[in-house]
């Protein structure tokens, strides 16, 4: 199996994520290309796949809280008539926020940085540098192992493995 990497992440905040933990300093995910791009609602570019490194292993990051995987089948599609066969899927159930919540020891989500809402919460996550971003996490009890590994019984079920999440975290 090829080496390479290329992550689609729905948002910023997985962006960040994945970007702080694959740096090799914590070193829990594999390195790779990390492109913001939402497999869910938008269609992807041909010139976007064109970009992509011919035997690249295609990782999706995505929240399972919109019940439609119609864009998602449609964007796969797209992939394998380019010849990526090596398409991987990590859910978010229901957000990246739940899975944070999934993962710890909070209850809620504005715990982490003391905010007061949803949209504040992503904006103090996403300006955290790497550093911070890991001890607040570790202040909560965060289990790297926790993270994406439930499976979603909605519309997304038939993407829903483990296999995706397994592949991309390093062995602790």
């Amino acid at each position: 199996m090829s080496k390479i990497y290329h992550y689609f992440v729905e948002g910023k905040c997985e962006e960040k994520f994945i970007n702080t933990f694959k740096v090799p300093k914590y070193g829990f995910i594999l390195p790779g290309s990390v492109d913001v791009f939402n497999f869910i609602n938008e269609e992807i570019t041909d010139l976007r796949i064109m970009q992509l490194k011919p035997n690249a292993n295609i990782i999706l990051v995505y929240d399972t809280d919109v019940e439609n995987t119609h864009m998602l089948d449609k964007n796969i599609k797209k992939l394998n008539k380019y010849g990526f066969k090596r398409i991987y899927h990590v859910q978010s159930i229901k957000n990246f926020e739940d899975e944070i919540v999934y993962s710890s020891s909070i209850k809620n989500i504005n715990s982490l940085f003391s905010t007061s809402s949803k949209n504040e919460f992503k904006r103090d996550f996403c300006k955290a540098n790497n550093q911070s971003l890991f001890k607040k996490l570790n202040s909560i009890d965060f289990n790297f192992n926790n993270i994406w590994t439930r499976q979603d019984n909605g519309v997304f079920k038939k993407y829903s493995t483990k296999e995706g999440s397994k592949l991309i975290k390093k062995k602790l």
